[in-house]
């Protein structure tokens, strides 16, 4: 496919603009052509900025008029993220979505189902995976695992302290209007205690990031076993038979972002740190300590963005029709294990 690629936004608030809009804008094999933001006046300065030919005031316009779409980017309030997809992907029309996927693992497939129906190319939101520091350590992990090059692996430990990670962010177009999207729509699922249900959105939308990543490292299914938490956060304990896991958050009141995830062998370790996600030009660090050598390992990369690079094989995916290592097949699981974590908490 060497033509252009015509895409459409669904959404244009601050995640949009910073993270998605100005990372598509630079690909040259792409023209984005429509826009749909229920906000008119932010839809108008956010069109008039990235040169994007067809504005909409709503979702269903776009849908009706942009019959030649090869994809759209749905970037909208959490509430509306899984049936949105499903109506984009009815239309027959590749997809990006931000994550949460779905608030239910059971709309969650629903969509999912449809996007394998339609053979499209329906891709999530997980940008960590998109990372160079992340990349290097799944390609490395199976061999240190296999191998016992650092011995056997005994443990991993994920964590997140989420505070505030708005660094390094300029440039969008901020509006005073109101947000005049509908908020009738499921955010949990149906099981879940109406007063906990805002509290298994925070959960869900702050640390599917970290969940994902451990599907993506440890791709044989795993038990959620225990947990421990208070109303700050807690620990999670995870049973993948050879070894254990754990992923230790917190909700913070301050502007630190601490994340990574630690792999504990019998001769050394694996640890990886995150950037904060809006950081740009920032990959994972990668610290590898080989016991038996007592040497550290400390790989360079280049000064690479994840949300860019999300972008860059989204796109890539669709010319190559090639399966993107974000596809919502690996998303499922994400929201599988979300519910049996929750499950504890009921």
């Amino acid at each position: 496919m060497n033509r252009k690629l015509n895409i459409g936004f669904i959404g244009s608030g601050f995640v949009g603009q910073v993270a998605h809009l100005r990372n598509y804008n630079e690909i040259s094999n792409v023209n984005i052509s429509a826009l749909a933001e229920l906000r008119q006046e932010l839809g108008k300065n956010v069109a008039q900025k990235y040169n994007i030919k067809n504005l909409y005031n709503n979702h269903e316009e776009l849908l009706e008029n942009e019959k030649q779409l090869d994809a759209i980017i749905l970037i909208v309030k959490r509430h509306q993220t899984a049936t949105l997809a499903e109506e984009v992907l009815k239309n027959n029309i590749n997809l990006f979505s931000e994550k949460p996927m779905a608030p239910t693992y059971i709309q969650g497939q629903t969509n999912l189902k449809l996007a394998i129906q339609n053979n499209l190319h329906y891709v999530i939101g997980n940008m960590r995976r998109h990372d160079d520091g992340v990349q290097y350590v799944k390609k490395i992990l199976n061999k240190y695992i296999f191998n016992n090059k650092i011995g056997s692996l005994i443990s991993y430990r994920s964590y997140c302290y989420a505070g505030g990670d708005y660094c390094n962010i300029d440039g969008n177009i901020k509006t005073t209007e109101k947000d005049l999207s509908t908020n009738n729509r499921p955010i949990a699922p149906s099981w879940v205690e109406k007063n906990d249900e805002k509290k298994f959105e925070k959960f869900h939308n702050y640390f599917v990031h970290n969940i994902n990543l451990i599907n993506f490292f440890f791709e044989a299914d795993f038990k959620v076993s225990n947990k421990i938490s208070n109303n700050n956060g807690g620990s999670i304990f995870f049973d993948h038979k050879t070894f254990f896991g754990q992923f230790d958050y917190a909700y913070l009141e301050s502007n630190v972002w601490e994340e990574g995830i630690d792999f504990h062998f019998t001769h050394g370790s694996i640890k990886v740190t995150l950037p904060p996600a809006f950081l740009k030009n920032q990959p994972a660090k990668v610290v590898i300590y080989d016991g038996k050598k007592n040497e550290y390992i400390q790989p360079s990369f280049d000064w690479t963005w994840a949300f860019k690079n999300q972008s860059k094989n989204f796109i890539n995916s669709i010319t190559k029709n090639k399966i993107n290592i974000c596809d919502a097949r690996s998303s499922i699981k994400d929201l599988e294990v979300v519910e049996n974590i929750w499950k504890l908490y009921s």
